[in-house]
């Protein structure tokens, strides 16, 4: 009886052994696709953790724009700074040196706050404008420098 308990415990390791030694890919929380790479110029946003990417062409598949915008800002992109250690992305201490710099960067979508309340209806309807989406912002995950000036 001995002699099968400990056969069948040798024959779990043998087959468990190979299958323990196969390493994982480290899961991401996004998936590839919502990761965008741009080329343009770093600029500073109007907050401390608000940047944008002016003169901005994509490098492969476009980001996505809102439907509003006009061709003036076809080629601006929101980025966001992290402002908290548990969010992935540069700090705007990493991007404040490479502004008025060419850059190359990776982005990746910010997730959405909770939406804002709703606006009390004005009692006039000429009052009201028709609603606009905001531009999406994104946050930087890759920065590289690609010339000293954007000029």
């Amino acid at each position: 009886m001995k002699r099968w308990t400990l056969a069948a415990l040798a024959l779990s390791c043998w087959i468990a052994a190979p299958a323990a030694q196969r390493t994982q890919t480290p899961a991401t929380n996004e998936p590839a696709h919502n990761v965008f790479v741009l080329t343009g110029c770093l600029e500073r946003g109007d907050t401390p953790t608000a940047f944008r990417l002016t003169q901005a062409s994509p490098v492969g598949q476009t980001p996505p724009r809102p439907s509003t915008s006009t061709q003036t800002e076809a080629d601006v992109y929101d980025l966001q700074a992290t402002s908290a250690v548990s969010e992935q992305g540069f700090s705007s201490e990493k991007l404040q040196p490479e502004v008025g710099k060419r850059v190359e960067v990776t982005i990746r979508p910010v997730e959405a706050a909770l939406p804002a309340p709703p606006q009390p209806a004005a009692t006039n309807a000429n009052t009201q404008k028709p609603a606009e989406s905001p531009r999406p912002r994104f946050s930087v995950t890759k920065l590289e420098r690609l010339t000293d000036s954007c000029k």
